[in-house]
């Protein structure tokens, strides 16, 4: 599938402004994005899709957050992303769980810088100071950055180094485990996180095959997490 990177570009900036991040997006499916390879492509991008399976896991935890619990807190989430390449540009947006999210960043075959947000983050500027009754955004912004640095084994295996720090959105089960977005208060929180991964990547048929380690040390909640992605590419 190709699109035009200018209408691509406008749908992930309209991405941007809904909804909300969680976990920092897959840094396999954001490296392995193609690039153009003939003058032909210079106006044109290729889109590629990815779908993860992640599990996260947490011990040490020494305090609560909101008046709940880490524990109640989702710990296996499905995650979809549309990855796309311009020059060394690459962009694109995604879901976890039902939260969409965008990402941009520099991408290169060794090096790679990666940005992701929500809308949150910016309608957050437009808030009143010291308006309690206007504080929904910044209470519920996610954000967040990873640096990446990747390397061949053999010819087609490919293994990768990541750091991140973000201001995380987890939702958690209320209610019944139901997730009401209308009222003032969202089912979900957030917590500051710090951390680092490694991952391995692999062709298989026309696909990418990526498994995703990660530790992050959770700064709000004092706690280690530990977590395991299962990447698809197509």
């Amino acid at each position: 599938m190709k699109l035009n990177p200018k209408i691509s570009f406008v749908l992930v900036c309209l991405i941007f402004l809904v909804g909300c991040a969680t976990h920092p997006p897959s840094a396999v499916a954001f490296m392995t994005s193609k690039k153009q390879t003939t003058p032909q492509d210079t106006l044109k991008t290729n889109v590629q899709v990815g779908i993860s399976l992640l599990t996260l896991g947490t011990i040490n935890a020494e305090q609560t957050n909101n008046n709940h619990s880490i524990d109640d807190e989702l710990n296996a989430e499905f995650i979809i992303q549309a990855s796309l390449r311009y020059g060394y540009l690459a962009y694109g947006f995604g879901f976890q769980v039902q939260c969409p999210f965008g990402y941009i960043g520099f991408a290169s075959e060794h090096f790679g810088t990666m940005l992701w947000s929500n809308i949150f983050s910016l309608m957050s500027l437009f808030e009143k100071l010291g308006d309690k009754n206007s504080n929904l955004f910044s209470q519920n912004m996610a954000f967040g950055a990873s640096v990446i640095e990747q390397f061949k084994v053999g010819k087609e295996t490919t293994v990768g180094l990541t750091q991140h720090i973000s201001r995380t959105l987890a939702p958690f089960e209320e209610n019944g485990g139901d997730f009401d977005f209308t009222s003032s208060r969202l089912t979900s929180s957030y917590y500051y996180e710090y951390g680092g991964g490694v991952y391995l990547s692999f062709p298989i048929s026309n696909q990418t095959v990526g498994i995703e380690t990660r530790y992050s040390r959770n700064y709000t909640y004092k706690a280690d997490q530990f977590s395991l992605m299962v990447d698809f590419v197509f």
